[in-house]
């Protein structure tokens, strides 16, 4: 788990609450903006539709509509408010701006979709309103059961024109969710959709973490009454066991594709080692010090280790080197208890959670502690983990008040979109990398 474990080492029963899975991600849902700058008013107008079939014109737009909502950036102008006739086609340098200004857009998104057969081809184009200009086009050609992925790659080109840097739309979110008494693994798109369920071990299976090829899984799991850690590939849905020891294992993270840093409980020992994809320990990175060490995640480098650790009292924050050399602690902010270390994707900065305002918030800081930023004041709210791009991170949350719910947030703490919420409660998400 990612959360100090403190009481599963020392009490590992099935819980016996909650209820059975909702089988419906909901569309992302505002909380609460605090300092955000300024939205950039965009419109979305269905595309043009040239073939005679029936096209995914309108869902292009939606799905477009709903990442640029979901990205914190942009206000997305009501259809219901256009003046331009819905699916309009005529070629984009001939498009009446003053249709938009009036309705205070800046950004206008227009193009056109022909449908054949079983592949799909589609122009895109970003329009300045301001200067009544063209300033992007893209063109796709793709399967027709690949729409989604045509709009999410245009919204991310969106991202890239406005901002500088590239959307990470198309990624994928796993996390655990109750169903019925047990804790099963789950996977959806970053903006809710494509909800699936990935285990069915009626247990726990829990703290799931993605490969670097992001076609894989790495999670804990009780199926065997002990944790063990196991692999699970994503598409086909087929789990491998890791570990087969009965020492406790809780929580593992790939260092590359064939080494993985996981916890391990030996007698009253929680140690972080090293594994390879046979479960076998290559290297001890902590001593036999009757600490309880765990939550080991590694930089982006793979050479440094963010862990938890209560070796100087309570629980903190510290890293170490990938050979365990210089343990130094990490987090300074006034708390007894700091947990859920995770890195951004440079390096330079780390997330975890502290106890706080009487629950447990979100905190970031650089990694040797300095200019620690509380981001979440609300709640409850756990299991941090940075976006592919560093903007955002992916958290549960109490904060929505219909139980614990997986969201995103940007890393100043603004934007707080829920973007999931099933009947059983959802935890420890983790943010898979941009597809290739």
């Amino acid at each position: 788990m990612k959360k100090l474990v403190f009481a599963v080492l020392a009490a590992l029963a099935v819980p016996t609450f909650g209820l059975a899975i909702s089988a419906t991600a909901h569309a992302q849902t505002d909380l609460y903006v605090r300092g955000a700058g300024r939205l950039i008013p965009i419109a979305l107008p269905r595309l043009c539709l040239k073939s005679d079939e029936r096209g995914p014109d309108g869902e292009i737009s939606d799905v477009i509509a709903k990442d640029l909502d979901l990205s914190g950036y942009f206000e997305v102008l009501d259809q219901k408010g256009y003046i331009e006739t819905p699916g309009k086609c005529d070629a984009p340098e001939s498009t009446v701006f003053s249709d938009w200004t009036v309705l205070g857009a800046e950004g206008l998104v227009k193009g056109e979709v022909d449908l054949d057969g079983s592949r799909l081809h589609v122009r895109m184009y970003l329009l300045d309103v301001q200067k009544g200009a063209v300033v992007m086009g893209k063109e796709y050609d793709a399967d027709s059961d690949q729409v989604r992925l045509v709009a999410h790659k245009f919204a991310n080109e969106i991202m890239r024109y406005y901002t500088g840097i590239a959307g990470v739309f198309g990624t994928r979110i796993s996390f655990s969710s109750r169903v019925g008494r047990f804790k099963e693994l789950f996977v959806m798109d970053l903006d809710g959709a494509n909800l699936t369920q990935l285990t069915n071990e009626r247990g726990l299976a829990l703290s799931s973490a993605w490969d670097p090829s992001g076609t894989k899984l790495v999670y804990t799991s009780f199926r065997n009454r002990v944790p063990d850690l196991f692999i699970l590939d994503v598409d086909s849905k087929k789990s491998t066991q890791l570990t087969k020891t009965q020492d406790l294992e809780i929580g593992g993270h790939f260092v590359n594709e064939s080494q993985l840093l996981t916890s391990r409980t030996e007698g009253a020992d929680s140690d972080i080692v090293l594994v390879d994809l046979d479960g076998k320990v290559i290297r001890r990175l902590t001593p036999p010090n009757r600490a309880i060490d765990v939550s080991p995640v590694p930089s982006p480098d793979g050479s440094r280790v963010a862990f938890c650790s209560n070796r100087g009292g309570g629980p903190q924050i510290y890293i170490m080197g990938i050979d365990g050399s210089n343990p130094t602690r990490a987090s300074f902010v006034t708390s007894n208890y700091c947990t859920s270390p995770a890195w951004s994707p440079t390096g330079d900065k780390i997330a975890y959670v502290c106890r706080a305002d009487g629950n447990f918030q979100i905190f970031v800081s650089d990694p040797d502690g300095s200019n620690a930023v509380q981001l979440t004041s609300s709640g409850t709210n756990e299991d941090p983990e940075f976006s592919p791009d560093g903007r955002y991170l992916v958290f549960s949350t109490s904060s929505f008040g219909d139980g614990r719910s997986v969201a995103i947030m940007r890393t100043d703490g603004t934007s707080i979109k829920q973007l999931a919420h099933t009947r059983g409660g959802d935890f420890e998400p983790a943010w898979g990398p941009m597809p290739k």
